[in-house]
């Protein structure tokens, strides 16, 4: 007996994927804290003012910046990247801890290749090209 696919019609092709791993270091300490003005003139010995730092640099210190960069519950980060490459089509199949590391797995399908363009035939009459 003969397993050989029958007939005329296109062969199935199996599914081909792209894979990304990102791996996440676990680190228990505390998390950074926002950029303080206050803290960054004491690191420069008061040479300059909180208050300058705010004024002259206030895309890093600036209040709007500042409840930016307040640390988030790891949970809400973790939940926001993961959106991210969901949106992107990427989909979480598995995760495994490796020492210090925590390795995130993920697939999605590989976009199948655009077939050829026909090839016209040349118009009755048009010039032949030469090399």
């Amino acid at each position: 007996m003969n397993d050989a696919p029958q007939g005329n019609g296109p062969t199935p092709v199996s599914p081909q994927w792209d894979y990304r791993v990102i791996h996440i270091n676990v680190d228990n300490s505390a998390p950074p804290q926002p950029p303080d003005p206050q803290v960054a003139s004491q690191k420069l010995g008061g040479t300059l003012s909180p208050e300058f730092i705010s004024r002259e640099f206030p895309q890093q210190y600036g209040p709007e910046q500042r409840a930016q960069a307040a640390p988030k519950h790891p949970a809400e980060q973790l939940q926001h990247f993961l959106n991210l490459l969901g949106r992107e089509g990427w989909e979480l199949t598995t995760t495994a801890q490796v020492g210090q590391l925590l390795m995130f797995f993920f697939k999605r399908p590989r976009p199948l290749a655009a077939p050829p363009p026909p090839v016209q035939p040349e118009a009755p009459g048009s010039p032949e090209q030469t090399p």
